[in-house]
């Protein structure tokens, strides 16, 4: 027996797929407060995933505003007006790279995303 939708079915499949997809978004819970995301990250250390490559990913955020990667890479980092977390890489591979991430904390977990994708996501420690 064949299924056939009809243009009501039709409409309510593309509802549940749209609702689905806003629900994702709705989803992320960015921290919007300047203020909280310093505090957040100044002395911490992240331990994590860096999600492109799929490989364990560490940060340092220095109080002073340097930090390091998991290769000894430094870096400037701070939080910018929209309570993102911005750095510049300072040497390493990515040597004048600058970007800047909404930082999403949650049941002890840190997700960093960029351009609304998630890119990393682990705990910080140190604190």
């Amino acid at each position: 027996m064949k299924l056939k939708l009809g243009n009501t079915g039709r409409a309510l499949a593309a509802a549940l797929a749209l609702s689905a997809a806003a629900g994702g978004a709705l989803a992320q819970n960015f921290i919007t407060s300047k203020a909280e995301v310093e505090k957040l990250l100044s002395g911490a250390t992240f331990i994590g995933v860096y999600l492109r490559t799929e490989s364990a990913y560490t940060l340092k955020f220095g109080t002073d505003g340097m930090l390091t990667d998991t290769t000894g890479a430094k870096a400037r980092w701070w939080v910018d007006e929209q309570a993102r977390y911005c750095r510049e890489w300072l040497d390493g591979k990515l040597k004048g790279n600058t970007a800047c991430m909404n930082v999403e904390f949650e049941d002890g977990q840190v997700a960093l995303y960029s351009e609304g994708k998630k890119v990393v996501e682990g705990v910080l420690t140190g604190k």
